[in-house]
């Protein structure tokens, strides 16, 4: 049966008048509301981004006063795509360096190599990177010592500390 199709039963007693009862298919009536998934704004507009979160986020920022309803879906397309775009790119970055893990240098190195990004977050303030004083591309090797014992010699496990210049102020 369709959602179309109606089923009437009229009652068949002369003596009395009764109206017709019509049973609905599944599209309408109480039952239909009961059975109806719910669906999140998200879902409805394909993103992984919460359009709900970022509309709470915007009411509570007192940006604007109103808010079209398509304005927070956009900004979650938008923030969407951005962030897709950096780890595309940061993990181009991460490949060609032989590693498997994306880690910050990579996504600021990414920053660096797009030229759309740049343009976009031109005006924001982009955090420098702290976990590393020198970039993996120009490390330098610490000066060896002519002299070496053999319990000050270095365990072929281990990384050489990046070298560090130091100021005497005198």
């Amino acid at each position: 049966m369709s959602g179309a199709e109606e089923v009437c039963a009229v009652p068949e007693q002369e003596g009395q008048f009764q109206a017709p009862t019509c049973s609905r298919g599944p599209s309408e009536g109480r039952e239909a509301k009961a059975k109806k998934s719910r669906s999140s704004r998200s879902s409805r507009a394909g993103l992984l981004f919460p359009v709900s979160r970022i509309d709470r986020q915007l009411r509570r920022g007192l940006f604007a006063q109103r808010f079209a309803a398509r304005a927070p879906v956009y900004l979650a397309a938008v923030l969407q795509w951005v962030t897709h775009k950096i780890v595309d790119a940061a993990a181009l970055v991460c490949k060609k360096s032989k590693q498997k893990r994306i880690s910050p240098w990579h996504l600021r190195a990414a920053l660096q190599k797009c030229s759309v990004l740049q343009q976009l977050l031109r005006g924001a303030a982009v955090p420098r990177p702290r976990g590393r004083a020198v970039p993996q591309g120009r490390r330098v090797a610490s000066p060896s010592k002519k002299k070496t014992t053999k319990s000050k010699k270095r365990r072929p496990g281990r990384r050489a500390a990046p070298a560090r210049a130091t100021a005497a102020a005198h």
